[in-house]
């Protein structure tokens, strides 16, 4: 309470960091794609808008994601394609109230990385997975009151960054290899792209 942070600060650094994680994952596909014997490109450059299909020009649908517009927005807002990717915020969800219960049962009820009876790598599985704490009612408060102010004063949420986005891209495809070999000197391909079509089609 006696140190507080623009809401313009603590979005833009929560933004930041979620296009780091991002960046990270595509980096780490790319890796994946040249164990495979697959070629890749990562990119950005491409508006997130038209991306999205939020463009709001029928001839550029992109992924077909929801959005909406408000005079108070510089540019309409992606919530969520409905049943694939939504969005912890309304429209998906009726209140914020709704989708912090939603997000916390995400996490930690069945099949959420913190319920003990999800599956995974370590040897006590069950103790591991169960040790992380739970969200306490008066946290889920907390994070409601803020949250739901965010959306009532900004009719979105968050309030000042996009509810979806999508920064960076990782495209996947075969080599032509006679290519690298007219132009390239040996070396320019891997082993996993010479022997790819034969252990994987």
């Amino acid at each position: 309470m006696d140190n507080p942070y623009p809401l313009t600060y603590v979005e833009q650094l929560t933004l930041a960091e979620a296009t780091v994680e991002i960046s990270t994952a595509c980096y780490a596909g790319m890796l994946m794609l040249q164990a495979i014997g697959l070629g890749g490109w990562l990119f950005d450059g491409i508006t997130p808008l038209s991306i999205l299909g939020a463009s709001g020009d029928p001839e550029v649908p992109g992924l077909g994601f929801r959005y909406d517009t408000d005079e108070r927005w510089p540019f309409p807002n992606a919530t969520g394609l409905p049943g694939v990717c939504e969005g912890y915020c309304p429209p998906h969800y009726p209140t914020m109230r709704a989708a912090v219960d939603a997000l916390v049962k995400r996490k930690f009820g069945p099949g959420g990385p913190f319920h003990p009876d999800t599956a995974g790598p370590y040897r006590d599985n069950r103790k591991i997975r169960g040790s992380a704490k739970v969200h306490s009612e008066e946290f889920k408060d907390c994070v409601t009151t803020m949250a739901q102010y965010v959306y009532d004063r900004f009719g979105k949420f968050p309030g000042t960054i996009p509810s979806i986005f999508v920064l960076t891209y990782l495209q996947a495809h075969h080599l032509e290899l006679e290519f690298y070999d007219k132009y390239f000197s040996p070396g320019a391909y891997l082993e996993s792209h010479a022997s790819h079509m034969k252990r994987w089609h």
